[in-house]
């Protein structure tokens, strides 16, 4: 009696200990060491109850580390331990897809329908699992017919996300219909998602220019200027619009010029994005010593910047 009393002790000392250190782990990995975390997880054993979830994060971790082939053999353990959860389905269809696009063309028409047949079994299981739905609609816009790629079901699998989540619904149908190139529809969703969420007032602005829809760049950007007048992106957009369509070359210069004396903000263009920029309007006018100029400052500021190479050979 006394022995299986302290054989219980000790199996709940040892699976709360296994418990925390799996914590640990999560919030190292929440925490980007993922060294650390990996090293931990790596520890629990295949018959420990919390093995699952470990595998699962160390599916995460290479996923992270780009290590895709290992990410797959996670995520199938896992998946061999618990075929009942989406996430597990949906993470081993995205390694897969990311793992395909670096195969050769027969491994490619061989892995392929293992992205698709994982995405929906995640969403068998879990219809409202976004990143599933997100994957499928991916893999249906891209992928050829004959690999099960349709834009029909891409469409059906938009309209399934909007039952659940209105905005991403929106998102995802401005998506298919520009792959579709359907631009009117796909106008109409962009317009109506910036609608619940101003954030990606920026992204419409882009799709107007893409499809050279530019006095409706201007205007959409000049408004953000004014409701937004702390998003310095809008003024660079003000400066990219006119820089594409040569109009409103005034507005656009005085832009991209105070543009350049705010302090960049996340993700925002580089200063020699702008430059760039302000050459192509002053080319664009004929004032090719001007734009020439810029060009170079562009350049030595970021000997990458490619359209200022070429923008640089236009002008000499």
């Amino acid at each position: 009696m006394y022995r299986s009393i302290i054989f219980g002790i000790l199996s709940l000392i040892t699976l709360t200990g296994v418990s925390q250190n799996l914590q640990e782990a999560v919030a190292l990995y929440k925490k980007g060491e993922l060294k650390s975390a990996k090293s931990i997880l790596r520890e629990v054993r295949s018959k420990s109850p919390q093995y699952e979830k470990a595998q699962y994060y160390l599916g995460r971790i290479a996923f992270d580390q780009e290590d895709y082939s290992d990410a797959i053999d996670y995520f199938k353990e896992t998946i061999k331990k618990n075929d009942k959860n989406a996430d597990y389905y949906a993470w081993l269809g995205n390694a897969y897809g990311v793992y395909t696009q670096n195969a050769s063309k027969l491994r490619q028409g061989i892995l392929a329908p293992k992205i698709k047949k994982n995405y929906e079994k995640a969403v068998a299981i879990d219809s409202k699992n976004l990143d599933a739905q997100w994957g499928l609609i991916e893999y249906y816009t891209q992928a050829p017919g004959f690999m099960g790629g349709s834009m029909e079901k891409a469409l059906a699998t938009a309209n399934t996300v909007m039952t659940f989540n209105e905005k991403e619904g929106y998102r995802a149908l401005s998506t298919v219909y520009q792959r579709d190139e359907k631009y009117d529809e796909a106008e109409i969703a962009f317009v109506k998602l910036v609608a619940l969420d101003s954030n990606y007032t920026t992204a419409l602005g882009t799709f107007y220019q893409g499809r050279e829809m530019f006095d409706k760049a201007f205007t959409l950007f000049q408004k953000l200027k004014i409701s937004e007048p702390d998003n310095t992106n809008a003024l660079y957009q003000i400066g990219r619009t006119s820089a594409l369509s040569g109009q409103e070359a005034d507005k656009g210069i005085e832009a991209l010029e105070t543009y350049m004396t705010l302090p960049i903000q996340n993700e925002a263009p580089s200063y020699a994005a702008a430059k760039m920029r302000l050459a192509m309007i002053y080319e664009k006018q004929g004032n090719k010593a001007k734009a020439k100029s810029l060009y170079q400052a562009s350049l030595k500021e970021d000997p990458k910047m490619q359209l200022a190479k070429d923008g640089l050979k236009r002008v000499k």
